[in-house]
């Protein structure tokens, strides 16, 4: 017994170590958008407004090209198991090619899209405060593409902390940014929801220019840029990355623009309600991201054991990703429980008594899904690392988008429970996703060792 819980407790650990510097950096993206509309929230609540919208319409986007990127993580850690150097040169070849190719093409998607922004249905006043804002942040999906290339072959290999320090960075300069551009001091006026813009399109780019340095700095990582840079219409291993790249970000995109549509929705009833779901949605996606990051360290941890034939090691590791997920959601629900009329201050000023009232509200519902948000997440990583994603995908697209969103609708408009209902909607379908996900690693696990 006392063997077990040794083995238990070593687990967790190199899980642990593996998914902290993770998590810290996907975290990263998630809090610059954060700090963008709370430092906004106390100026005015119409720019609050404004970058909510504006981050909705540009999130989902941009985690369709992150969620791609993912694949090459578990590819990565698996050829790096079985020590094939040059599979990891090709590897890393393509993928910068096919992720600045997508960035390209996505930023031209949301030039297009800005155009077009009153198909949302969204206020006026909402939609003229936010559109300078969104080309801004629509430019910077270039380097973040860059930048997520450059971050997953480093996750694949085990090192998790330069990823995560660049980003950390990269918040720490977007706060400063948005404190010198955003407010009025004196004898320079501010520039509100356009000063937020340009210190998140200055803090990304930050990113990859670091990043780069770090790549041409040391003499392990050297060989990978310059391979970049040759044969540059050469795809190899192209079909692979998009096998596994396409149905996780498939995946994160449709549960992503579950929450936006969620967003929408709120924006149909009013600028207090959208700018309370936008507060309390911020602080339940740090709780997501950080079991998000757990997942991916169990991606990486079962990949690297699959690609060494380690078979029998990988249950160790979905042992200690769920403990991890568990410990975390836990900690998150009490938080929100506790504290859900004093969170939503974090946002904005006190006088605003609707917006904290609403948020309020929300973290409730948040709270209860914690558990089910945090197991459905990863379990998706752990079947990623067993190379099991489209049936997943699936799962969690028919969860969001045929229960979750349809039941929130229904019962905010055609009933008498009001905006409540998108929440308890999302609970629904997330926790109908976490119990499908659970039931199909069973059956993907036990066919691998067959």
């Amino acid at each position: 017994m006392l063997s077990k819980f040794k083995l238990l407790t070593q687990e967790i650990k190199l899980t642990a170590i593996l998914a902290l510097p993770i998590s810290l950096g996907q975290l990263g993206h998630v809090l610059t958008g954060v700090a963008d509309y709370t430092m906004l929230g106390h100026t005015k609540p119409i720019d609050m407004a404004g970058a909510t919208f504006a981050t909705s319409v540009f999130f989902p986007i941009m985690i369709l090209g992150l969620g791609f990127g993912l694949g090459l993580t578990p590819l990565a850690a698996n050829s790096n198991g079985a020590k094939d150097g040059e599979k990891l040169k090709s590897l890393f070849r393509t993928s910068v090619k096919i992720n600045l190719l997508l960035g390209l093409g996505m930023f031209g998607f949301l030039y297009w899209l800005s155009g077009h922004l009153e198909w949302f249905n969204q206020p006026k006043e909402v939609l003229e405060a936010c559109r300078d804002y969104f080309l801004l942040i629509s430019l910077s999906i270039i380097p973040i593409m860059i930048f997520q290339s450059l971050k997953t072959f480093l996750d694949g290999l085990k090192d998790t902390r330069t990823p995560m320090v660049i980003s950390l960075l990269s918040n720490v300069l977007n706060v400063l940014l948005n404190y010198l551009l955003i407010f009025d001091h004196g004898s320079y006026g501010g520039m509100g929801i356009e000063g937020a813009g340009w210190a998140t399109l200055i803090s990304r780019v930050f990113m990859v220019v670091v990043f780069i340095g770090v790549y041409l700095w040391r003499k392990n990582l050297k060989p990978f840029i310059f391979a970049s840079l040759n044969s540059i219409l050469n795809f190899a291993h192209f079909k692979e990355i998009i096998n596994i790249g396409i149905p996780i970000s498939t995946y994160m995109f449709f549960e992503v623009t579950a929450f936006s549509a969620a967003t929408f929705m709120m924006g149909w009833i009013s600028e207090d309600h959208i700018s309370a779901h936008q507060a309390a949605l911020s602080l339940a996606s740090i709780s997501f991201v950080i079991c998000m990051g757990v997942g991916n360290a169990g991606s990486i941890r079962t990949a690297t054991y699959v690609g060494e034939n380690n078979l029998d090691k990988i249950k160790g590791v979905a042992v200690s990703v769920v403990s991890i997920s568990l410990l975390l959601s836990g900690l998150s629900a009490i938080v929100f429980l506790l504290f859900n009329e004093n969170l939503p201050l974090i946002f904005v000023e006190a006088q605003e008594a609707r917006i904290l009232e609403y948020a309020s509200v929300m973290l409730l519902y948040a709270a209860l899904f914690q558990f089910s948000d945090g197991l459905q997440v990863i379990f998706q990583g752990l079947l990623q690392g067993i190379g099991d994603v489209k049936i997943p995908s699936l799962i969690a697209v028919a969860s969001y988008w045929l229960i979750g969103l349809p039941m929130g609708y229904l019962l905010s408009f055609y009933t008498d429970v009001g905006y409540s209902g998108v929440w308890i909607g999302l609970t629904v379908g997330l926790t109908i996703s976490a119990v499908l996900q659970i039931l199909r690693y069973r059956y993907s696990f036990n066919k691998l060792l067959s």
